[in-house]
This record gives C-alpha cells, structure tokens and sequence, in this order.
C-alpha cells in the first residue's frame, strides 16, 4: 500500500532513522551545500527560532507592525482604509497570535529549559500587551464607526461580519467602556490571572510527593518493588501510578483509606493559591459589571450564561442518576460479600477502584490483549484512510530540516486534500520521554487565512523613515489552492501524546491500549478542524470558535474508534499483520463500558463545582474551595466527602476551562447524537462525512454553533439555540 511507510516512520525506529538521516542530510534546499557548512533552520523552520533569544525577536518585530497597524486603523478617514478596518484588525490579531502561540507551545513541551523560560517570558509579556490593547478606545471606536455605518458594514461577508462582532464582544469584556484607572487595573487583574493560572497548572508537575508507611504483610497483590523500613513496616509512595495500584488491588480497607488521603491532600499554600486565582477572576468580573466570571466568560459561547449551564447539567443528572446509582449498587454489593455483613453498606471514595476491579475481574472472562492490533503507526495509517473516505484528506510524511524540532522523536505529516492539494502541516510528538507534559494536547502553531488582500505596504506611513522602524513582522506569501481564490497562509499544528516509545533492539512498535487509540482519535478530531476550518480571517479559523463547540469534532472521532467497519481499515497485530478478530473488540468493548455511568457522574461533579468555584461566591469572605467539593461530594456525588482531602488543587482544568469544563459533557451529547443519526449506519459514508465538513467543520468559528449542529442535525429545534434547545441537548442520556 502506497501508505506503508506512513506506519512504519512511527513504528519501525530504523525506517524513522534513515527516513531522518535522509532528508536531513540531503534537502532539496542543502543539497549543494557541504555538511560542515550547512546552517540550522529553527523551530517550525522560523529561521529566528535556532536559540531561545529568537523569541525576544520575534516578539519585537510582532510589536514594531502592531504598532504601525494601530497607527493605521486610528487614523483610517477614507472609505477604503475603513473598509480594511476589520481586515487588519484580524493581521493585528494573527501577528501576535503566531508568536504568542508558538511560545504557549514552546513553554510546556520543549525539553531545553532555556527554551521553555524564554517562550515564557516572551508570551506573558506578549499576553498582557494584548489586554492592553483590548482596552484601546481609539481602536474601539474606529471599529463601532465601521460597524454602525451602512455603506460600509454592507459590504462585508458573512465572515467578516462575525470577525468584526468577536473583536467587539472582545473589547467590551475588557471593559472599554471604564475608566482610564479601571482599564489599567482590568489589564493588571488579566496579568495576575495568567501568572496564577501558570503557578497553579506547574504546581501538579512539582507536586511534592508524600509518602505512607503501612504493615508490609497486608500488600498482598502488589509487586515487589516498594521501599521498606524494616521487613513489617513498607513506605509507599503517593504519585499517581503507585496510588492507583494501592486503591485497586489492596483489600486491607484501612491502607486505602490511608493512602487516598494522602494522595488527595493539600497544603495551605496549594489550596490559597487556587482560591487567588479564582478570587482574581472574580474581582475582573467586578470590575466589568458582571455578576461572576462565569458570567464573563459565557456570554459568547453557545449555552450563553451560567442559568443555561445550570439547567444542562441538573437536566442531564435528573436523566443520568438512575444509571449511575444502579453502578453504585453493584459497588454495595461486592462489598457486602466481601465484608459479610446483611445490610449493603457505604461504599466510600477509596472502595471504589477496589470493588471496581474486583467485579470487572469477576465478572470478565479471560481476554485476549488487544494493544498489538494498534501500533501508533497503525492508528495514524487507519486515521488517515478513514479521513480519506470521509473528507478526501491523507497524510504524507514530510522532510524535516535541522533544527525545525525540539526532539528527534518528532515526526511531522503534511495533510493533503484531494482536491485543493496540501492544506496544511501536523507535528506528532507522540512517545514518552523524562520531563514532558504528559497530558495529550492539540496546539494550533498557525491559523489558517488568507493573505494576498493584506495590503501591508501601506502599513507604513509615507512620511516615515523605514530604515528607522526596524525589522517588521512579515506574514508568508501564502500558497494557492486548487478551487480557491487568493493565496493561504496554511495551518500549522502540534499533537503531543505520551505513548511508549518503539523499541531499536526487537523492532517492537509502540503499542496503544483502546484508550490510548481514542485518545489518538480524539486529538486528530481537532488536528482536522484546524485543517478543514479555513476561512479567510484568522480569528474564526479552524479551532477558534467557543469553548463549547471547539470539543465537538474532536469527542465525535472518537465514536470512531470503536466501529469495527474502522478498526478494519487498520486494527492489524503488528508482527502478523492479521485483521484484528471481531469478537475480540466486542469483549473489550463491552469491558470498557463498564461502569461509564459512574464515570459520567463524576464529570457532571466536576462541571457543577467548577461553575459554583466561578460564581458569586469567589467573592464571599467565607469562600472556601474545600467545603464547596464536600457539600457537591455529599450532595450529587456517588461517595461521601472525605476530611482532610482537597482534591481541587489536582483540577488543573480550572485554569484552562474555568467556567467550561461543562463543554466536554455538552459536546459529548452533540457528538453522539450526531454519530447516532448521521455516522452510524455507515461510518465510511463520503456522503455523512462531506455533510459534517459541510456544516460544521469548514466554517471554523465564522457560523452560529447552533446553526452548524441543527444544519448538520437536520434539526430545527437545535438551530434556534434557546434555552429549549439547551433541555433538548440535556435530554439526549442514550447519546452519552
């Protein structure tokens, strides 16, 4: 197959090395040049990337045009250069994105340090010289005059339109409309908050480890690799793996109970910091007039306001607690067995992976690995054959020059359409190494626009001396597509995973459990939506579009993973190649379905405390994050609060989702209902799939979310996107 060596870059570590020692030895633009002399390119090839000092050029030069646009769009007095308003506004926004993004990337995955204090620095300094500008009443009023007059707001797209709304909204939720003194403080507050944000989702990679000492002969069940004190006395260690290991297989009740507390405690400082953070955001609603940042923050997403959120989740757990309550009686039960006692007793917080695993051990019979039919280089193949059924969308392994990564383990596709040639880049950091995030993520390195309309020579004045400005930001010429008018800048984006890497010695591949698969799935649903969503403005392409909808592409590959008319695409055993047996995915399947209920119920936890942590009560004197979770625990939870636990301060979604983290359970319902009415029958369907890159994913974020999924849905209820259309969603449990 003409894909082949698309599985086997990430699956076959001496295909990778000469496939690597092949194109950075011997480009098409180093040919000629002798090896002692060639020069490095830096990362994502931006020639200025070769050091961390790069980010501090880029950062000027991002500032330097910046500046001459603001200049620009302040002084613009004829009907042309008011015509262009929303236009460079949109370069404005896509020039310090390029580098504020590729910094966020940068600070959290690249293993140099320097590098990663460097893109910091860079991008916090960028971050708040962007909340500054959001408080630009000159800009402001240019843009409500380009809005409010007919003969020009006439003549926009229905993109335009939408860029031009999303850069209002963006000015009044920084409160333009305060005082000089108080758009001051709404920047300082913006500051505080991301400084707090990046202590606060730091602080779990240097969480200080505790450790617990028990009676070393009631560790039955475990491997023998713990430290011991004296030969009756073990110390266990509270990181996440070795607590995981203790609350599953150790039946002496005590010794869990001992070790869940240990590893869901907190400090004084851990606890105060979060509770700043959330405090911080409360006085920035305060100060804008609102209620609750969760006020601030929902006013341009799809369910609108923190009312709507509420009425989602409590109709969601009307319809869902049956389900979850019947788990918990299963729970009750093993346990009454176990303890032999008449009544069913309190199954606590660290009894429920224990009697989870008892029973699914119980209850299963035994079963097959499932991991040697999903290679990494497998899953790739199989995503980019099924988006090729789908969407008429491949991946080509690509040349990768010296110096364009920050580890040799990356490996980088180019996504090609079958119609409008390539569409844009993946880099796949996909394998484990010491120091890296370990959670899975998609990070957009640059959007998608168009760029021959730019127009940027006239960014700079005629009475001005260019020798004087300084090296200027300068966007690419972009590339014609086939079918397209005008020339894009093409999308560039990063999926770090933290997979198993191959081993050189036995040819063995990286291995995926199910779970990891879907993973997998999961961040290419994104890495598609960056690719597809292409629109002419950068601030509504491809994965810029609300919190809750940005998931929706993403939660719906996932359905994916486990239809066999897909795994037949590419669930082959690595060594054998043999197709994976059908009654195998069935057993897995039907063990990994355990339970769900459960799980579902504690996200509907999660989302209810992450909207009440970004209520009016973040700024009560009394606000106490630590009483809130035991309240929800003992109030809609499945197991009573635990004293002297603080699990809040591991929820680092708070930071990065405050006041969304409901938009994983709303997107799961629209996932599924979609799957179920429009992917289902036929997941290979050119027809379904052309349907959903029709409605939804092609416009990026320039279409009402609602209109995209009610379109899609063929469903005029959704479309109207009223708080009925938010209980309809909530009603839809099966599509869980």
């Amino acid at each position: 197959e003409k894909d082949e060596n698309l599985r086997l870059i990430f699956d076959n570590i001496n295909v990778w090395n000469e496939f690597t020692y092949r194109s950075r030895t011997f480009t098409k633009l180093e040919f000629d040049t002798p090896l002692s002399t060639r020069k490095f390119t830096g990362l994502f090839r931006n020639p200025e990337l070769t050091s961390p000092q790069g980010f501090q050029k880029e950062a000027e030069k991002a500032v330097r045009r910046v500046k001459l646009l603001i200049n620009r769009i302040t002084n613009a007095n004829t009907d042309e250069e008011l015509r262009k308003v929303v236009k460079n506004l949109d370069r404005l926004s896509d020039i310090l994105c390029s580098v504020i993004d590729t910094a966020e990337f940068v600070r959290t995955v690249h293993p140099d340090q320097k590098f990663s204090q460097e893109a910091n620095r860079v991008y916090e300094y960028l971050c708040s010289f962007m909340n500054s500008l959001n408080t630009n009443r000159e800009l402001y009023q240019v843009l409500k005059r380009v809005i409010s007059t007919p003969s020009i707001s006439s003549q926009f797209s229905s993109e335009e339109r939408q860029v031009a709304h999303i850069f209002l909204r963006d000015f009044e939720k920084s409160g333009i409309h305060l005082p000089s003194s108080d758009r001051d403080k709404f920047v300082q507050l913006s500051d505080k908050i991301i400084t707090l944000g990046r202590k606060f989702t730091h602080s779990q990679i240097l969480k200080s480890t505790n450790i617990i000492e028990v009676d070393a002969s009631c560790l039955d069940g475990l491997h023998t690799g713990w430290s011991t004190k004296n030969s009756d006395t073990a110390r266990l260690s509270t990181k996440p793996w070795e607590a995981q290991m203790v609350l599953k297989l150790i039946k002496d009740e005590n010794i869990r109970k001992k070790m869940f507390i240990a590893s869901n405690s907190a400090t004084k400082e851990q606890i105060d910091l979060l509770e700043n953070l959330l405090r911080t955001r409360g006085e920035l609603a305060r100060l804008l007039g609102m209620d609750s940042y969760s006020h601030v923050f929902l006013i341009d997403k799809m369910i609108k306001n923190p009312d709507h959120v509420q009425k989602f989740l409590r109709t969601l757990a009307d319809h869902h607690r049956p389900k979850a309550l019947a788990d918990l009686c299963l729970l009750r039960e093993a346990k009454r067995q176990e303890i032999k006692c008449k009544e069913l007793p309190i199954v606590n917080a660290w009894d429920r992976d224990y009697y989870t695993e008892k029973i699914k051990a119980s209850s299963a019979q035994p079963v097959t690995p499932i991991s040697p039919y999903f290679s990494v280089g497998s899953v790739i193949q199989g995503l980019s054959r099924l988006f090729s059924k789908l969407y008429g969308i491949s991946f080509e392994p690509s040349e990768i020059l010296p110096g364009e990564t920050w580890h040799d383990d990356v490996r980088k596709l180019d996504v090609i359409d079958e119609q409008e040639g390539k569409i844009g880049t993946i880099y796949c950091d996909l394998f484990n190494r010491h120091g890296k995030y370990l959670n899975a993520a998609h990070y957009t390195v640059r959007c998608s626009r168009r760029v021959d309309d730019d127009d940027s020579v006239r960014d700079i004045p005629p009475d001005m001396d260019i020798s004087e400005i300084g090296e200027l930001a300068t966007s690419e010429q972009g590339v014609r597509l086939r079918g397209r008018n005008g020339r894009y800048q093409l999308p560039i984006i990063v999926l770090t995973c933290d997979f198993a890497r191959p081993k050189g010695d036995d040819g063995k591949p990286s291995l995926l459990s199910l779970v990891e698969t879907e993973t997998l799935f999961h961040e290419m649903g994104h890495a598609m939506h960056s690719m597809i969503g292409r629109t002419d403005f950068h601030n509504v392409s491809g994965t810029r579009c609300p919190t809750d909808f940005v998931e929706l592409p993403s939660i719906l590959m996932e359905h994916f993973v486990y239809s066999p008319t897909v795994l037949s695409l590419f669930a082959k055993h690595y060594d054998t190649r043999k197709p994976i047996p059908l009654d195998l995915i069935s057993s897995h399947l039907k063990a990994r379905s355990q339970f769900s209920a459960m799980e579902t119920q504690y996200q509907i936890l999660m989302s209810l405390l992450d909207q009440i942590y970004h209520s009016t009560l973040a700024m009560s004197t009394d606000f106490d994050t630590t009483a809130i979770l035991a309240n929800l625990q003992d109030t809609v939870g499945l197991f009573p609060s635990v004293p002297e636990t603080a699990w809040q301060i591991q929820f680092v979604h708070l930071f990065g989702y405050g006041a969304g983290y409901y938009s994983y359970l709303f997107c799961r319902m629209l996932a599924g209902k979609l799957w179920k009415q429009v992917f289902e029958k036929d997941p290979l369907s050119r027809e379904a799939g052309q349907r959903f890159r029709e409605e939804v994913l092609k416009w990026g974020g320039s279409r009402d979310p609602w209109l995209c999924v009610g379109k899609a849905l063929q469903d005029e209820k959704i479309t109207v996107g009223d708080s009925e259309s938010v209980s309809f969603v909530g009603e839809w449990v099966d599509c869980l």
